[in-house]
């Protein structure tokens, strides 16, 4: 069990130094008109992701909004009713003869 984890780890290992030293002579390689390509992918990529992660937090905060204003609505609906029957009882209660 465990040789096959070692394997595991080396050969990752392997693929991460190897990736890692590709990575560097093509750095070396890279003229600046590369570099600002790179440089600007990866600002756009992080740039749509936070918009999307904004995007989304405004969309859970407008639902939660929208849930809160719903229950508000909801409660002072009940609340007319039950000040209509509290009415009505009043005037049942007035006009019944004593």
């Amino acid at each position: 069990g465990d040789r096959t984890a070692m394997e595991l780890i080396n050969r990752i290992w392997n693929g991460v130094t190897y990736s890692w030293s590709t990575l560097l002579t093509s750095v070396g390689v890279m003229t600046q008109k590369d570099w600002l390509t790179a440089i600007g992918i990866l600002i756009g990529i992080a740039a749509a992701a936070l918009g999307e992660l904004h995007r989304r937090r405004m969309a859970r905060i407008h639902e939660t909004n929208n849930a809160l204003l719903n229950e508000l609505i909801d409660a002072i609906r009940d609340d007319t009713e039950n000040r209509q029957d509290v009415k009505e009882l009043i005037r049942t209660i007035r006009e019944a003869p004593r």
